[in-house]
């Protein structure tokens, strides 16, 4: 299945990607410079939120299509579904 977002939605998942590589270099610079720990520690977070807003809307937009659309059809949601819940087991 592919990746299933509107074109604007993908626009801004890149932007938003593009920001989180720059603070991952940034944190690469704050090691290499041997910045505070705490203000690394700091960055890893943010950085760790941005991606989970990521995700949130990765997995919004395939809750929205994949499976909403698969639903309509009757087709596989069901195993859309499981997969999507074994997705989520992954994260604990």
């Amino acid at each position: 299945m592919s990746f299933c977002c509107s074109e604007e939605n993908k626009k801004r998942l890149e932007t938003r990607l593009n920001r989180i590589e720059g603070q991952v270099r940034g944190i690469h610079k704050m090691i290499s410079d041997e910045r505070e720990c705490i203000e690394i520690l700091n960055q890893i977070v943010s950085t760790q939120a941005a991606l989970k807003g990521v995700w949130k809307e990765v997995v919004r937009g395939h809750l929205t299509h994949c499976i909403s659309h698969a639903m309509e059809a009757h087709k596989n949601s069901d195993e859309l579904i499981d997969e999507l819940v074994e997705h989520i087991e992954k994260l604990k």
